[in-house]
C-alpha cells in the first residue's frame, strides 16, 4: 500500500521530454503525462477516494497534501484549486491509462462523481499502460471547423467563441466557450483527424463526457446523438432522446 510520505520526488520526465515522474523512495516511479493529474492521483493515493469537491475552490485536500510533500515537488505543479475539478480524476481513467480506478460503480460524493483507488490495485500504478493519444487541432483545423458550424455548438446551438474572448463577467460562461471535442471520444479508439472534430460549448463537452464515460458499447455507437447530432436524436448509452435540445 503506497502513502504520500513514501514519495521522494516528483520531476519532469526528462528521458522522453515530457510528462511527469512520481518516485517512490524504493525507487519505483508512476509515469503521467499530464501536470493536472499529479494532484488528482496523489488523492486517491492519499484517501482512497476522491471528487471535485478535493480540487475545486475552497477545498482543504490540496493544501494537506501540500504539507506533505514540501520540497518534493515544484509549487507549480499543483494548483490551489481547478476550475474544471473533476477534469483531473476523469484524465486518470480515461487517458493516463488507469481503467482500474473506479468511476462507475463508485457512487457518488454529495454531488459529485467518487473516483475509488483500492490499496490493492496500487502496484497497477507502476505498469506500462498505453495513453490516450489527444492532439488539438491546428489554427486552421479550428478555423474551418468555427465556419462550418458558424460558431455555434454543435449540440444545443449556443454561440461559442474562445476561453481567450470570455470575461468575468460573461453571462453563462459554460454555454459561450468552445471546446473542440473528439466525436469518437480518444479513449474509445478515436483519432485526431479533421473529420472526427466538432465545436462543443464547455457545458456540452463535459455533459457528452459524462455519458461516454459510462457507455459500454465497445467502439461508440456511430449514430449515437453526441457523435453526431447533426444526424441523430438519442443517445446510446441510454437511450435518451435529446431532439428538444439539439438546434438541428
Amino acid at each position: 500500500m503506497l502513502t504520500i510520505t513514501e514519495i521522494h520526488s516528483i520531476y519532469k520526465n526528462k528521458s522522453k521530454n515530457s510528462g511527469y515522474c512520481i518516485q517512490f523512495k524504493n525507487d519505483e516511479i508512476i509515469y503521467l503525462t499530464k501536470r493536472r493529474t499529479i494532484i488528482a492521483l496523489l488523492v486517491l493515493i492519499h484517501n482512497g477516494e476522491g471528487s471535485e469537491a478535493d480540487l475545486a475552490k475552497g477545498n482543504k485536500s490540496i493544501a494537506e497534501i501540500k504539507s506533505l510533500l514540501i520540497n518534493k515537488i515544484p509549487d507549480e505543479y499543483i494548483l490551489d484549486f481547478y476550475g474544471d475539478a473533476n477534469k483531473p480524476f476523469s484524465e486518470l481513467w480515461n487517458e493516463e491509462g488507469f481503467p482500474f480506478i473506479d468511476n462507475l460503480k463508485g457512487g457518488r460524493l454529495g454531488k459529485s462523481q467518487k473516483y475509488t483507488l483500492k490499496p490493492s490495485d496500487h502496484f497497477r500504478l507502476f505498469n506500462v499502460t498505453k495513453k490516450a493519444n489527444r492532439k488539438a487541432p491546428v489554427r486552421k483545423e479550428k478555423e474551418y471547423l468555427r465556419k462550418k458550424q458558424k460558431d455555434r455548438c454543435n449540440i444545443c446551438g449556443s454561440k461559442t467563441m474562445p476561453k481567450s474572448k470570455l470575461t468575468k463577467s460573461t453571462f453563462a460562461k459554460d454555454r459561450r466557450r468552445e471546446v473542440f471535442d473528439h466525436r469518437l471520444p480518444v479513449e474509445h479508439g478515436g483519432d485526431s483527424n479533421l473529420n472526427n472534430y466538432q465545436v462543443l460549448c464547455f457545458y456540452c463537452n463535459k455533459s457528452k463526457w459524462q455519458i461516454c464515460n459510462i457507455c459500454d458499447i465497445k467502439g461508440c455507437h456511430i449514430n449515437c446523438a453526441l457523435r453526431n447530432p447533426e444526424n441523430n436524436n438519442t443517445i446510446y448509452p441510454t437511450g435518451e432522446n435529446i431532439s428538444d435540445i439539439l438546434m438541428n
